[in-house]
């Protein structure tokens, strides 16, 4: 009781301050509690399911080039017969988007899988039973899929339509974790089928389009392991020179897809943010000592110990610290949904209540106590009695200097996160206008869904050409941002026969290059009725001289294709991409079987119009709901995970401007009142209120130029290694030096010049008069 009730008077006492200190202590928190929140999320990615010590991912790669998703379809099972440490292995394989039940149909992924699936990821039975070995014609749903199909209507022993044949669902399973990279394609609703059902090219070592994953026993050695089976797919194909990656599904998240560094960014980010509002504590409270000196003085006469005093200060600041911290979890509560709108992504409330969240949040609590009433709580009980009651300063140097560089921490930490926005900033906004060597800023495209769709797919690109807003229409088996078909295989004249390069392949139609305006270097395009390729520039300095006078082959016994001509290098797969080799084939009609996108170009700016249109044709054509998307959207996703870190970074650094500088005006306000008398006595001497100003800012200036000075090598140092990552980035130009600071001076004089102002043109009276 006594501990609260001293708090209530030195809260009363020393209100400005405390005020102060939870306005920095109560958004630092919120935001820290925020960035909590969101990396468990990230950390908990495929950990929930059993066993995820021992589940591994496998990956085909070759030398020098990022691994494939997967890899080919004999690999998991090879490694179970002649791996004793393997236990389990599954295989997981696209199989459709689009399954028909009676008359309807659902757009539902489903995946081809091994039966050990169930079991190897402890897949929850909610009715009837998984499919086994020997089963072909059965499926398994997860309970939304079951929903959306049957609704509430029991889905075993029912028929589902595929367009490569009928299976009868015999159960149904719990719904996989949202947070997952296993079958990352579905959504909450899919169906899985029986591997089994494809009768030919199980056993192949090509094709690394295979999602892989072996269960291993308990105590293997999993580096030993790795080690062993790298080598396995070269010795069953040594042309191939393909390699096998091994990596701990509960790692592949966070260390394969290089999220583990955003997490590092936003862990250090919160760190950062808590820091800078200990640091208003703490020099707020050490330049409040007028208050509370006299305080401490009296209760040292009267006999109270250097222990208590400490004791009594902590508590005042763990009490402080604790009322932050639940008005922290409020305001965290209240703009959960803001949050997730300001970084792009989604979250609910049930996310912050997570008890990870709340176990840290109790760490953030402790530390943050520690952090901001330690030092002030040993100050303000060594102040000795006899010269605090005599009216003499208590305070020392050493405490000065350590308030003015904290407070020149706060600012190298603030500059530093600016600097860091802009620069992540400038190189999203240079892939948003770099040029891709190809336009896609009004192309639409129709994904084909099955084989119904696919067969018509010639049909509906003759369909659209005749629509005033369309310009030009191709059919190809992939988009510009996503060529991901490629093979090691392949000759021309000339060839070192020991080279294997990786080449990526298209298949195209002659209006491909029209509809995404890419430039001929030489030679010509193909027609329907000529047969050839056309290579990118990089394949074309892989196959040397004389290109148009050379033929291609798919290899050794392959027909020879003349090469026709030679296009512009363009940009595919990823901003990030290396520039790789590339040959297009030509698709004519008879061999729509390849076709999986229907390509458009609107043209006029009518893109919405037109999608309208589109749709309604695609419906009339394939007599279903087509899948219809803009290309610009999926550029744009190319940038997501930097446009979510940029946001996610300027948020914060505006917050931690805002707290620097709320520390900053509680400090200016304490140092003006004890100057109110000096400030007095020189506009009695005919000082200007504008010399005052100057005077008073001057000193808050001095720290705010030295982080400057401090911040701008180590944000050069942070970003340039951040740059790396980028094959094509952006020149750190130092403009955007001067920019941070100028924006830092420019706030924080905002912040004192309202303080300074009022203290000036006070009249002198009021100062120098004594009671």
């Amino acid at each position: 009781m006594n501990i609260f009730l001293n708090f209530s008077r030195h809260f009363r006492h020393n209100r400005l301050s405390s005020i102060i200190d939870m306005l920095s202590l109560v958004p630092g928190l919120a935001c820290c509690l925020l960035i909590v929140m969101w990396i468990v999320g990230q950390v908990e990615v495929d950990r929930s399911f059993k066993d995820i010590d021992r589940i591994i991912t496998l990956q085909g790669y070759h030398e020098g080039r990022s691994p494939f998703w997967g890899v080919s379809p004999a690999v998991a099972p090879t490694l179970k017969m002649e791996r004793p440490e393997v236990e389990k292995a599954v295989r997981l394989c696209s199989a459709a988007r689009t399954v028909k039940y009676e008359t309807e149909s659902f757009g539902i992924s489903a995946y081809d899988a091994d039966y050990d699936l169930f079991d190897l990821f402890h897949l929850q039975v909610v009715e009837g039973r998984p499919f086994v070995e020997g089963e072909r014609d059965r499926c398994v749903l997860t309970r939304q899929a079951a929903q959306i199909i049957f609704g509430n209507k029991s889905p075993l022993n029912q028929p589902l339509e595929f367009e490569f044949g009928t299976f009868t669902v015999c159960g149904v399973i719990e719904n996989l974790p949202k947070q997952r990279t296993v079958a990352r394609q579905g959504r909450e609703e899919i169906i899985f089928l029986p591997i089994e059902r494809r009768q030919e090219g199980l056993d192949a070592w090509y094709n690394n389009s295979f999602e892989s994953y072996v269960l291993l026993k308990n105590g293997t050695d999993y580096e030993k392991f790795a080690a062993e089976v790298k080598d396995r797919a070269l010795k069953a194909q040594p042309e191939s020179k393909l390699y096998i990656k091994t990596e701990k599904l509960k790692d592949r998240y966070l260390y394969a897809y290089g999220h583990i560094r955003e997490v590092r960014l936003m862990g250090l980010i919160a760190l950062v943010i808590l820091l800078i509002a200990c640091i208003n504590f703490v020099n707020l409270s050490t330049a409040a000592f007028s208050q509370n000196a006299v305080q401490t003085g009296i209760r040292k006469v009267v006999g109270a110990s250097r222990k208590s005093l400490v004791f009594a200060y902590l508590s005042n600041a763990f009490i402080l610290v604790l009322i932050s911290y639940f008005l922290a979890f409020l305001l965290a509560y209240a703009i959960v949904p803001i949050f997730g709108t300001i970084i792009g992504s989604s979250f609910s409330v049930s996310d912050l209540i997570r008890p990870e969240v709340f176990w840290i949040g109790g760490i953030m609590l402790i530390v943050t106590t520690l952090l901001a009433g330690l030092y002030p709580s040993f100050y303000l009980s060594s102040f000795q009695p006899v010269k605090v009651l005599k009216g003499r300063n208590a305070v020392g140097l050493w405490s000065a200097r350590l308030r003015q560089s904290l407070v020149i921490l706060q600012f190298v930490v603030s500059i530093t996160l600016i600097v860091c926005t802009l620069i992540i900033s400038r190189q999203i906004r240079m892939y948003q206008a770099m040029d891709l060597g190809y336009k896609w800023d009004e192309v639409l495209y129709v994904s084909l869904r099955n084989q119904s769709q696919v067969q018509k797919a010639f049909v509906l690109r003759d369909e659209l050409l005749k629509d005033e807003d369309v310009s030009s229409v191709s059919v190809s088996t992939s988009l510009p941002t996503a060529i991901y078909w490629n093979g090691v295989g392949f000759n021309w004249e000339g060839k070192d026969p020991s080279e294997k390069p990786l080449i990526s392949m298209l298949f195209a139609d002659k209006n491909f290059f029209e509809v995404y305006n890419i430039q001929l270097k030489e030679g010509q395009f193909f027609t329907e009725s000529q047969d050839g390729v056309i290579v990118n520039r990089k394949l074309a300095d892989l196959i040397g001289e004389d290109v148009l006078a050379k033929y291609f082959q798919n290899d050794n016994e392959g027909p020879k294709i003349k090469i026709l001509g030679v296009v512009d290098q363009f940009l595919f797969n990823d901003f990030k991409a290396v520039e790789e080799p590339l040959v297009i084939f030509p698709i004519v009609p008879e061999e729509r079987d390849w076709v999986n996108i229907v390509n458009i170009r609107v043209t006029g700016g009518k893109l919405g119009e037109a999608y309208d249109r589109i749709k309604k044709r695609a419906e009339e054509i394939f007599g279903e709901q087509p899948v219809v998307r803009f290309l610009n959207e999926d550029v744009e996703y190319w940038l997501t995970s930097e446009k979510q870190t940029s946001r996610m970074v300027s948020f914060f650094s505006v917050l931690a401007i805002l707290i620097s500088c709320l520390g900053l005006f509680g400090l200016a306000t304490f140092m003006m009142e004890q100057k109110r008398k000096e400030i007095g006595i020189r506009r009695v001497n005919g000082a200007k209120i504008s010399e005052i100003v100057w005077l008073l800012n001057i000193n808050f200036l001095k720290p705010i130029l030295i982080g400057f000075i401090i911040a701008c090598p180590l944000a050069y140092y942070f970003m340039s290694r951040w740059l790396e990552s980028y094959l094509r980035r952006i020149e750190i130009s130092w403009w955007i030096f001067i920019l941070a600071g100028a924006l830092t001076v420019a706030v924080a004089l905002l912040t004192l010049l309202w303080r300074s102002l009022k203290a000036a043109m006070e009249n002198p009276v009021n100062s120098l008069k004594s009671e």
